[in-house]
């Protein structure tokens, strides 16, 4: 499968970056209402062997990338690099603590990563000696002098009423606080996109251009315009695999001794369509690898992951998204 940039400009606010499976979720709902029901559940059904099998990632900030998850340096490495660069006592634990603060690379960092020019030790010596090479930035890894997209953005809590999701209706007193976020003008975000076939996938970014992505767009929320920038292209010639999307593995398909990963525990609801209307729309709790997670793989196939039905509504069966999204 190849693989594509897919640009998502915010029209308002959001309640969160959109994830892979928010994201697989609403590519589901595009493809059900412009190709049809059955079209969606035989793709559904036959997965791993249809030809407009789809795998996506989450949600970024353009321009930059999920960091690895890695101990970057042993105890005793990071006190020899500071004894031969000359940085010791707690100026030393405070340089090798902003280690763990890495939550993204740049791009161009990023493209060097995959292709192992990105030494370990290397990159730690850059950061505690603070020499030309290396920068930590606003939680993002870039070469020094690099110029950087900025990931400022701006949060507010909003309060609502609580609606019960069985009944549709308010229950008198009950008051929730949800979270907006507005991105910087100008910004925007990305996802990629591995398909075969890409033009199936057109009109179904428009269809998403006008519905949004995710949950509360009856109140303005989640909404952005979908459209296709590019194929993205990368060289990589490490043997681990850097995923950026949430994963329901097999057990068998990652030497787990040899990797570093997080565990997300997750309890979602199926997006509240009118057909759904008051039934329970609770997903059961699922656990995910998460994004930034670096794995090694037992074998190479198109596709890692699960897509397990978590609830079933009348006939209708309902899936998770865990399908992994690597580079």
């Amino acid at each position: 499968m190849r693989i594509y940039k897919i640009n998502l400009i915010p029209y308002g606010f959001m309640t969160a970056f959109p994830d892979s499976q928010t994201i697989f979720g609403a590519i589901c709902w595009a493809i059900r209402e412009l190709y049809g029901e059955e079209e969606l559940e035989q793709l559904l059904d036959n997965f791993k062997e249809h030809e407009n099998r789809f795998i996506v990632s989450s949600s970024f900030m353009d321009g930059l990338f999920k960091a690895s998850i890695m101990n970057w340096a042993k105890l005793d490495e990071i006190i020899e690099i500071g004894n031969r660069v000359g940085v010791k006592g707690s100026q030393l634990a405070v340089r090798s603590k902003s280690l763990k603060k890495i939550e993204y690379f740049s791009e161009v960092l990023f493209r060097d990563y995959l292709k192992g020019e990105i030494g370990r030790l290397d990159l730690v010596e850059g950061i505690i000696s603070q020499n030309d090479k290396y920068e930590l930035n606003r939680n993002i890894l870039h070469y020094r002098g690099e110029e950087i997209p900025s990931i400022d953005y701006y949060e507010e809590n909003v309060r609502r009423n609580f609606i019960n999701r069985l009944s549709g209706t308010t229950d008198e007193g009950q008051l929730f606080y949800y979270k907006r976020i507005y991105i910087t003008p100008n910004s925007k975000l990305y996802f990629l996109m591995k398909t075969e076939n890409i033009n199936y996938f057109l009109p179904v970014f428009k269809y998403m251009s006008d519905t949004g992505i995710g949950g509360d767009k009856s109140v303005g929320a989640n909404s952005f315009k979908v459209s296709f920038e590019s194929e993205f292209k990368y060289e990589k010639y490490m043997e681990e695999n850097i995923l950026l999307s949430k994963y329901i593995p097999y057990y068998e398909e990652v030497y787990w001794d040899k990797s570093f990963y997080s565990i997300i525990m997750e309890q979602c609801m199926v997006e509240s369509r009118h057909e759904f209307h008051g039934e329970d729309i609770v997903k059961i709790q699922v656990g995910y690898i998460g994004e930034g997670s670096k794995l090694v793989l037992k074998q190479y196939k198109d596709i890692y992951g699960r897509l397990p039905i978590v609830k079933e509504i009348g006939d209708k069966k309902i899936r998770q998204n865990g399908l992994a999204f690597f580079l």
